[in-house]
């Protein structure tokens, strides 16, 4: 008669492949599936599935997590194994809070590389946003080609609304008085064909959408969704993406 076999001989990866499903639940799953046996406690201790456990949006954190020593450790460590979405968050307190741009810049593409979409849209409108100031001086066509593609993937996936709200729900979770804000005016344009009839025309479709109609800054309906110029509309999503710091 064949003996069963019990969890504690089950094969490491199958224990891996548990704990992973485990901890894409929440992070008090992780604890619960730690306190269950010894194997359970090394396995979720693992870089591998520390690096895939679901972190809360910032609205719904448990600050006494960041203030209890063992909670920052759990942070801390997250973040020093590259967990995509931790990266992202401290990513923008480099660059908007304490001011630490190349810090701050390879945590976001790091961030963006690992699949997290927040973190591609704020790496296209960084891009676009510095070819845009830049313009007068040089014109960057790789940085320029680079945020266009990014803006426009996530564009044609319907993903800039849940972009933008994951990004403003970070940075209105800092200081204002501590923010760097990025500024934009009608010099500084992504589009730079004089043949095209919507340019410069964004602030104008902006002003009207927030404040003539009333349409909400993060609604994915209206605004310049009807403009067949890429870079126009790249224009009007960088005027969006700097009253995100409102």
């Amino acid at each position: 008669m064949e003996r069963l076999s019990t969890a504690f001989e089950l094969p490491r990866d199958i224990w891996l492949a548990i704990a992973i499903k485990v901890t894409r639940n929440s992070i008090a799953d992780l604890y619960k599936f730690c306190m269950t046996c010894c194997v359970a406690r090394d396995v979720g201790d693992e870089d591998t599935v520390l690096r895939m456990v679901a972190i809360p949006p910032p609205h719904e954190m448990n600050w006494l997590w960041i203030r209890d020593p063992v909670g920052r450790r759990f942070f801390e460590r997250c973040i020093g194994i590259g967990h995509p979405e931790l990266l992202f968050r401290e990513a923008l307190r480099e660059l908007y809070i304490r001011h630490n741009h190349a810090i701050g810049w390879e945590m976001l593409q790091n961030a963006a590389s690992n699949g997290v979409d927040a973190a591609k849209y704020a790496l296209s409108m960084e891009l676009l946003y510095t070819v845009s100031m830049m313009l007068m001086l040089r014109d960057d066509f790789e940085s320029k080609n680079k945020g266009l593609q990014t803006f426009h993937v996530l564009e044609a996936a319907g993903a800039l609304t849940i972009c933008k709200l994951v990004f403003h729900d970070v940075i209105q979770g800092t200081w204002t008085h501590m923010r760097r804000l990025p500024m934009v005016n009608a010099e500084n344009l992504v589009c730079s064909s004089h043949a095209c009839p919507s340019r410069g025309n964004m602030g104008a479709i902006y002003r009207s959408q927030r404040y003539g109609r009333g349409w909400d800054l993060n609604d994915g309906d209206g605004g310049a969704a009807h403009i067949p110029c890429v870079h126009c509309r790249a224009d009007y999503e960088l005027i969006l993406f700097v009253h995100l710091f409102d």
